[in-house]
């Protein structure tokens, strides 16, 4: 059972400590980060820890891939982290190129919504899986409550993307949803359908003056990102010059007088044709060059998943259903490369030697059928190469027959074997029949590819927790520098102490004052008042004992004069000196040992090894891995 709680440790601290963390999140399989300095981000490292399949910076997005276990992490993440990962403002940072500020950006704005929409999507697929066998018909009441579950999403999609978009450009998530809420408040849905109708309707007009047109921004995209990225500059614009008694009331009322006129005026036309024209020139592509577009995209798919761009097809799929209906581009060729991996790791089962290879291959290979392709490329198919080519082949094939069928997608969810629910179409019963067809090829045609090529079976390299192989691990144990009983750092009373500031600590409640080196090395420092011990480890590692907490304030009394002097070598275990508690505790100071390792940042880990609280001075208590 893996450990989530030391797996995160691990991994904030290669990726650079809290500090160089401005933001966290994650999608289905990986964590994503922004960083204030990629330089003290450890990638190599990082790639090593079991659990981890993968590292990658995507632009100045930095992508650690976990797979089906990302939840489970994210929590602990989250616990560490704080506010950072609900996204805290950002500090200085290098400045980004226009590309990976737009695929930073999609990405922050979709991925916390997909689980909402990929769940609805895949209800609304089953839903028209039922209606196609006669389990449950549209007039149903039954029908009606889960199709208003299955909409409820795309039909608000605008208070969702509200939401995400003002955490990413960091304004007012309510505020946000006030301009969300007029998108769609009745008003402006009553005089659309009307008009669509051809009802007589009073046409809306700001002041007499500005015409205000009527649009469905129902499941709309674009008008609110652009509405939202405006807020973001208004309402700070506001709040400078407003003063703070006043700013809770009146920043708002402002930014919401300025915002939504110029969104209903400008910014939500001009989404909503955006939005128009973008679907129309996909659908435009896919009917003229389908089956190359099919191919290239069911080709490619892997390598967007490996740069964490494949987030950046959201957009362009949410905004073909919500143009079309249906989607005939993106998800059949996303469908095409998914089930290709499938096929391509399968075949890595099948033919390989490695039982360790033969046991990940198999639980990666239902990960990808299901949906999941992060365990299968990254754990099997990249790792041999061919079989990443062989998926890559296989998704090319299905993703241009999907394409000259014009297969459509009728609800958004995960490609994989539950998707499949919504190719299902009451009207058009070959949808479904040629969409298994192209998973077929996609199956067979990688699978059958990767064996003709072969592959390089991996020779078995173990590795501990931290991820270093165990040939190439070097632990450096530390002893307990006293008799007592081990007591949690975070319940001590200074907070500098408490919080780890000086480094890695270990605190013992001593049992005698008989203090002892916890390692072997040279004395570098003896402070003048006696509680306080530096050692330089023979490996290099710097360990500080702190004999009590603010006993600086006793002027050595309560400690004996040391037994060793400054460039003296000791062995772990030789007594240093020896204190009396009595003493320490009758001036009302804690006579807690603290030992310290002020440089913990060379280390990759230090943990701690102890089986028990109860220690003996010499027996190991904690181990540093680099």
């Amino acid at each position: 059972m893996t450990d989530y709680s030391k797996l995160t440790v691990n991994l904030i601290a290669l990726v650079g400590g809290k500090k160089n963390i401005t933001e966290a999140w994650h999608c289905v399989t990986r964590l994503r980060f922004n960083v204030r300095e990629t330089g003290k981000v450890k990638i190599d490292e990082i790639k090593k820890i079991k659990g981890v399949m993968g590292a990658q910076f995507s632009g100045d997005q930095f992508q650690i891939i976990i797979g089906n276990e990302v939840d489970n992490v994210y929590v602990e993440i989250a616990k560490e982290l704080g506010e950072l990962a609900s996204g805290s403002p950002r500090q200085k940072k290098e400045k980004q190129g226009i590309v990976n500020t737009l695929m930073d950006t999609i990405s922050g704005i979709f991925t916390p919504a997909l689980p909402a929409l990929v769940g609805t999507g895949l209800l609304k697929g089953f839903l028209a899986l039922f209606v196609t066998f006669g389990w449950l018909t549209e007039s149903t009441s039954t029908y009606q409550i889960l199709n208003m579950i299955g909409d409820c999403a795309f039909y608000f999609l605008p208070f969702f993307l509200a939401v995400t978009s003002a955490r990413k450009f960091k304004t007012n998530e309510f505020v946000a949803m006030c301009i969300a809420g007029v998108l769609l408040y009745p008003t402006m849905l009553n005089g659309f359908h009307a008009m669509s109708s051809g009802e007589p309707i009073e046409a809306l007009t700001l002041f007499g003056i500005l015409p205000i047109p009527y649009l469905p921004y129902t499941s709309s995209v674009i008008p609110i990102i652009l509405a939202t990225y405006f807020l973001k500059h208004v309402y700070n614009w506001i709040k400078k010059w407003m003063p703070k008694a006043i700013s809770i009331m009146f920043t708002p009322m402002l930014s919401l007088l300025i915002v939504i006129p110029v969104t209903l005026v400008a910014l939500g036309p001009l989404g909503t044709y955006a939005g128009g024209v973008l679907s129309i020139g996909i659908s435009w592509l896919f009917d003229h060059l389908g089956f190359i577009a099919g191919a290239v995209v069911g080709a490619i798919y892997p390598l967007a998943v490996m740069t964490g761009m494949h987030y950046a097809f959201a957009p362009l799929m949410i905004n073909n259903f919500a143009e079309l209906g249906y989607d005939n581009s993106m998800a059949p060729a996303m469908l095409a490369a998914t089930f290709a991996m499938a096929g391509a790791t399968l075949a890595v089962f099948i033919r390989t030697k490695n039982n360790e290879m033969k046991q990940v291959s198999l639980s990666a290979g239902i990960s990808a059928f299901i949906g999941i392709t992060e365990p299968a490329m990254y754990g099997v198919t990249l790792k041999l190469k061919k079989p990443f080519y062989g998926a890559m082949i296989g998704g090319a094939l299905a993703g241009a027959f999907l394409a000259l069928f014009k297969v459509k997608s009728y609800s958004m969810a995960m490609p994989g074997l539950i998707a499949l629910a919504g190719y299902v179409s009451p009207d058009d019963s070959k949808n479904i029949i040629i969409t298994i067809i192209g998973v077929l090829i996609a199956v067979l045609g990688a699978l059958i590819t990767t064996i003709i090529m072969g592959f390089e079976d991996e020779k078995n390299e173990k590795t501990n927790q931290t991820g270093i192989k165990s040939e190439d691990k070097e632990q450096l144990n530390i002893m307990a520098p006293v008799d007592g009983k081990i007591v949690p750092v975070e319940t001590l009373e200074d907070k500098a102490f408490a919080e780890q500031i000086m480094g890695y600590t270990i605190a013992v409640n001593p049992l005698n004052g008989k203090i002892k080196s916890p390692v072997s090395g040279e004395i570098s420092f003896i402070a003048e008042t006696k509680h306080a011990i530096g050692i330089k480890s023979d490996h290099g590692m710097e360990i500080l004992l702190h004999l009590g907490i603010d006993t600086v304030e006793l002027k050595g009394e309560g400690f004996g004069e040391p037994k060793v002097k400054i460039g003296n070598h000791v062995k772990a275990g030789e007594l240093l000196l020896e204190m009396d508690i009595d003493t320490i505790v009758k001036k009302k100071y804690n006579p807690i040992v603290l030992t310290i390792v002020t440089n913990s940042e060379d280390y990759l880990n230090i943990l701690a090894t102890s089986e028990t609280d109860n220690v003996k001075a010499g027996s190991a208590i904690s181990a540093a891995v680099r």
